[in-house]
Protein backbone atom coordinates (compact mmCIF):
# COMPACT_ATOMS: atom_id res chain seq x y z
CA UNK A 1 0.00 0.00 0.00
CA UNK A 2 1.47 3.40 -0.97
CA UNK A 3 2.10 6.08 1.62
CA UNK A 4 -0.81 8.41 2.42
CA UNK A 5 0.71 11.50 0.81
CA UNK A 6 0.93 9.70 -2.54
CA UNK A 7 -2.77 8.84 -2.40
CA UNK A 8 -4.17 12.30 -1.73
CA UNK A 9 -5.75 13.72 -4.84
CA UNK A 10 -4.83 10.73 -7.00
CA UNK A 11 -7.70 8.38 -6.21
CA UNK A 12 -7.15 4.76 -5.26
CA UNK A 13 -8.91 1.67 -6.59
CA UNK A 14 -8.34 -2.05 -6.28
CA UNK A 15 -8.30 -3.95 -9.60
CA UNK A 16 -11.78 -5.29 -8.77
CA UNK A 17 -13.13 -1.79 -8.02
CA UNK A 18 -11.61 -0.39 -11.21
CA UNK A 19 -12.98 -3.26 -13.27
CA UNK A 20 -16.48 -2.67 -11.90
CA UNK A 21 -16.36 1.05 -12.73
CA UNK A 22 -15.20 0.50 -16.32
CA UNK A 23 -17.48 -2.50 -16.82
CA UNK A 24 -14.61 -4.89 -17.36
CA UNK A 25 -13.01 -7.88 -15.66
CA UNK A 26 -10.31 -7.77 -12.96
CA UNK A 27 -8.19 -10.08 -15.13
CA UNK A 28 -8.27 -7.50 -17.93
CA UNK A 29 -7.28 -4.74 -15.54
CA UNK A 30 -4.30 -6.70 -14.26
CA UNK A 31 -3.23 -7.77 -17.76
CA UNK A 32 -3.39 -4.23 -19.16
CA UNK A 33 -1.60 -2.56 -16.23
CA UNK A 34 0.79 -5.31 -15.06
CA UNK A 35 1.29 -7.50 -18.11
CA UNK A 36 0.94 -11.26 -18.35
CA UNK A 37 3.91 -13.59 -18.72
CA UNK A 38 6.19 -12.22 -21.45
CA UNK A 39 3.61 -9.60 -22.46
CA UNK A 40 4.41 -6.11 -21.21
CA UNK A 41 1.62 -3.96 -19.73
CA UNK A 42 0.11 -1.21 -21.87
CA UNK A 43 1.42 1.18 -19.21
CA UNK A 44 2.74 0.96 -15.66
CA UNK A 45 0.10 1.78 -13.05
CA UNK A 46 0.70 4.84 -10.89
CA UNK A 47 1.23 2.99 -7.60
CA UNK A 48 3.13 0.04 -9.03
CA UNK A 49 6.51 1.29 -7.86
CA UNK A 50 5.33 1.27 -4.23
CA UNK A 51 6.03 -2.24 -2.97
CA UNK A 52 4.67 -3.58 -6.28
CA UNK A 53 1.17 -2.42 -5.26
CA UNK A 54 -1.80 -3.50 -7.37
CA UNK A 55 -3.89 -0.41 -6.56
CA UNK A 56 -4.73 1.99 -9.37
CA UNK A 57 -5.06 5.77 -9.57
CA UNK A 58 -7.78 7.88 -11.20
CA UNK A 59 -5.56 8.37 -14.26
CA UNK A 60 -5.19 4.59 -14.50
CA UNK A 61 -8.97 4.24 -14.19
CA UNK A 62 -9.57 6.64 -17.08
CA UNK A 63 -7.00 4.88 -19.24
CA UNK A 64 -8.62 1.53 -18.47
CA UNK A 65 -11.96 3.01 -19.49
CA UNK A 66 -10.57 4.14 -22.84
CA UNK A 67 -8.91 0.78 -23.50
CA UNK A 68 -12.15 -1.01 -22.62
CA UNK A 69 -14.06 1.23 -25.05
CA UNK A 70 -11.52 0.54 -27.80
CA UNK A 71 -11.65 -3.21 -27.18
CA UNK A 72 -15.46 -3.08 -27.32
CA UNK A 73 -15.11 -1.35 -30.71
CA UNK A 74 -13.01 -4.28 -31.94
CA UNK A 75 -9.60 -2.60 -31.84
CA UNK A 76 -6.77 -4.99 -31.03
CA UNK A 77 -4.44 -4.58 -28.07
CA UNK A 78 -1.57 -4.45 -30.55
CA UNK A 79 -3.14 -1.40 -32.23
CA UNK A 80 -3.84 0.24 -28.88
CA UNK A 81 -0.26 -0.37 -27.75
CA UNK A 82 1.06 1.16 -30.99
CA UNK A 83 -1.22 4.19 -30.56
CA UNK A 84 0.00 4.80 -27.01
CA UNK A 85 3.67 4.56 -27.99
CA UNK A 86 3.19 6.66 -31.11
CA UNK A 87 1.40 9.42 -29.17
CA UNK A 88 4.09 9.39 -26.48
CA UNK A 89 6.93 9.67 -28.97
CA UNK A 90 5.38 11.83 -31.69
CA UNK A 91 3.55 14.33 -29.50
CA UNK A 92 5.68 14.08 -26.34
CA UNK A 93 2.65 13.32 -24.17
CA UNK A 94 2.86 11.20 -21.05
CA UNK A 95 -0.07 8.90 -20.30
CA UNK A 96 -1.93 9.92 -23.49
CA UNK A 97 -5.05 7.86 -22.79
CA UNK A 98 -5.93 10.13 -19.88
CA UNK A 99 -4.46 13.25 -21.44
CA UNK A 100 -5.84 13.45 -24.97
CA UNK A 101 -9.34 13.07 -26.32
CA UNK A 102 -8.96 9.80 -28.15
CA UNK A 103 -11.64 8.75 -30.60
CA UNK A 104 -12.33 5.74 -32.79
CA UNK A 105 -14.21 5.11 -36.02
CA UNK A 106 -14.41 1.39 -35.20
CA UNK A 107 -11.32 0.50 -37.21
CA UNK A 108 -8.53 2.79 -36.08
CA UNK A 109 -7.52 4.74 -33.01
CA UNK A 110 -7.80 8.43 -33.77
CA UNK A 111 -6.60 11.50 -31.95
CA UNK A 112 -7.61 15.11 -32.34
CA UNK A 113 -5.15 16.97 -34.50
CA UNK A 114 -2.99 19.39 -32.56
CA UNK A 115 -4.10 22.17 -34.89
CA UNK A 116 -7.62 21.71 -33.48
CA UNK A 117 -9.04 22.18 -36.98
CA UNK A 118 -11.67 19.48 -36.58
CA UNK A 119 -9.59 16.91 -38.40
CA UNK A 120 -8.16 13.77 -36.84
CA UNK A 121 -4.80 12.08 -36.78
CA UNK A 122 -4.62 8.34 -37.31
CA UNK A 123 -2.55 6.48 -34.74
CA UNK A 124 -2.73 3.15 -36.53
CA UNK A 125 0.43 1.37 -37.70
CA UNK A 126 -0.96 1.40 -41.25
CA UNK A 127 -0.82 5.18 -41.64
CA UNK A 128 0.54 6.80 -38.48
CA UNK A 129 0.17 10.55 -38.29
CA UNK A 130 -1.92 10.87 -41.44
CA UNK A 131 -4.99 13.07 -41.16
CA UNK A 132 -8.23 11.23 -41.80
CA UNK A 133 -11.76 12.46 -42.41
CA UNK A 134 -14.46 10.21 -41.03
CA UNK A 135 -17.66 10.23 -39.02
CA UNK A 136 -16.82 9.43 -35.43
CA UNK A 137 -18.86 6.60 -34.01
CA UNK A 138 -17.75 6.97 -30.44
CA UNK A 139 -16.15 9.76 -28.47
CA UNK A 140 -14.45 7.89 -25.69
CA UNK A 141 -14.01 10.65 -23.18
CA UNK A 142 -17.07 12.82 -23.71
CA UNK A 143 -18.09 12.86 -20.04
CA UNK A 144 -14.72 13.82 -18.58
CA UNK A 145 -13.67 17.23 -17.30
CA UNK A 146 -10.12 18.48 -17.89
CA UNK A 147 -7.72 20.87 -16.24
CA UNK A 148 -4.48 21.68 -18.07
CA UNK A 149 -5.34 18.93 -20.60
CA UNK A 150 -5.44 16.29 -17.85
CA UNK A 151 -8.63 14.40 -17.03
CA UNK A 152 -9.52 15.36 -13.46
CA UNK A 153 -13.18 14.45 -13.08
CA UNK A 154 -15.58 11.87 -14.52
CA UNK A 155 -19.34 12.44 -14.66
CA UNK A 156 -20.71 9.05 -15.76
CA UNK A 157 -23.26 9.36 -18.54
CA UNK A 158 -25.42 6.76 -16.81
CA UNK A 159 -25.95 8.95 -13.74
CA UNK A 160 -26.89 12.62 -13.93
CA UNK A 161 -25.89 13.53 -10.37
CA UNK A 162 -22.86 11.24 -9.84
CA UNK A 163 -19.23 12.30 -10.02
CA UNK A 164 -15.94 10.41 -9.74
CA UNK A 165 -13.37 12.89 -8.48
CA UNK A 166 -9.96 11.72 -7.16
CA UNK A 167 -9.82 14.71 -4.80
CA UNK A 168 -12.99 13.64 -3.01
CA UNK A 169 -13.17 10.47 -0.87
CA UNK A 170 -10.23 8.92 -2.77
CA UNK A 171 -12.19 8.83 -6.02
CA UNK A 172 -15.26 6.88 -4.90
CA UNK A 173 -18.41 7.66 -6.93
CA UNK A 174 -20.42 10.33 -5.09
CA UNK A 175 -23.64 12.28 -5.32
CA UNK A 176 -21.91 15.46 -6.45
CA UNK A 177 -23.81 18.18 -4.59
CA UNK A 178 -23.89 16.30 -1.27
CA UNK A 179 -20.69 14.21 -1.23
CA UNK A 180 -22.50 11.00 -0.27
CA UNK A 181 -21.05 7.74 -1.61
CA UNK A 182 -23.34 5.95 -4.05
CA UNK A 183 -22.10 2.64 -2.67
CA UNK A 184 -23.20 3.66 0.84
CA UNK A 185 -26.65 4.68 -0.38
CA UNK A 186 -26.98 1.44 -2.33
CA UNK A 187 -25.92 -0.70 0.63
CA UNK A 188 -28.48 1.04 2.85
CA UNK A 189 -31.14 0.62 0.19
CA UNK A 190 -30.44 -3.11 0.02
CA UNK A 191 -30.86 -3.24 3.79
CA UNK A 192 -33.91 -0.98 4.25
CA UNK A 193 -35.53 -0.96 0.80
CA UNK A 194 -36.98 2.51 1.43
CA UNK A 195 -35.86 5.39 -0.78
CA UNK A 196 -37.92 7.96 1.09
CA UNK A 197 -36.29 6.91 4.36
CA UNK A 198 -32.81 7.25 2.84
CA UNK A 199 -33.74 10.67 1.49
CA UNK A 200 -34.63 11.77 5.02
CA UNK A 201 -31.61 10.36 6.86
CA UNK A 202 -29.11 11.66 4.28
CA UNK A 203 -31.03 14.91 3.80
CA UNK A 204 -30.86 14.69 0.03
CA UNK A 205 -33.68 14.73 -2.55
CA UNK A 206 -35.26 11.37 -3.30
CA UNK A 207 -34.44 11.80 -7.01
CA UNK A 208 -30.72 11.80 -6.14
CA UNK A 209 -31.13 8.69 -4.00
CA UNK A 210 -32.76 7.01 -6.99
CA UNK A 211 -29.96 8.18 -9.27
CA UNK A 212 -27.34 6.65 -6.97
CA UNK A 213 -29.24 3.35 -6.80
CA UNK A 214 -29.67 3.20 -10.59
CA UNK A 215 -25.97 3.84 -11.07
CA UNK A 216 -24.92 1.10 -8.64
CA UNK A 217 -27.43 -1.33 -10.18
CA UNK A 218 -25.99 -0.53 -13.61
CA UNK A 219 -22.47 -1.30 -12.35
CA UNK A 220 -23.70 -4.65 -11.00
CA UNK A 221 -25.69 -5.59 -14.12
CA UNK A 222 -24.40 -8.32 -16.47
CA UNK A 223 -22.04 -7.17 -19.21
CA UNK A 224 -23.09 -8.16 -22.70
CA UNK A 225 -20.46 -9.29 -25.21
CA UNK A 226 -18.97 -6.30 -26.99
CA UNK A 227 -20.62 -3.84 -24.62
CA UNK A 228 -18.75 -0.58 -24.25
CA UNK A 229 -17.91 0.98 -20.90
CA UNK A 230 -19.11 4.38 -22.13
Amino acid sequence: MPLDFTILGQGIYSPRQAARLVRGAPQEVLRWTRGSGPTEPLWHAYYQSFDDATELSFADLIELRVVKAFRSAGISLQSIRFAIRYAEEKFQVERPLSNLRFKTDGREVLMEALEQDGQLVSLSSRRPGQKVFTDIVRQSLSDLEYEAEQAVRWRPAKAKHVVVDPRRQFGAPLIDDFGVSTATIYADYQQYGDKAYLSRIYEIPKALVEDAIRYEEYLDSPIADGQSSI
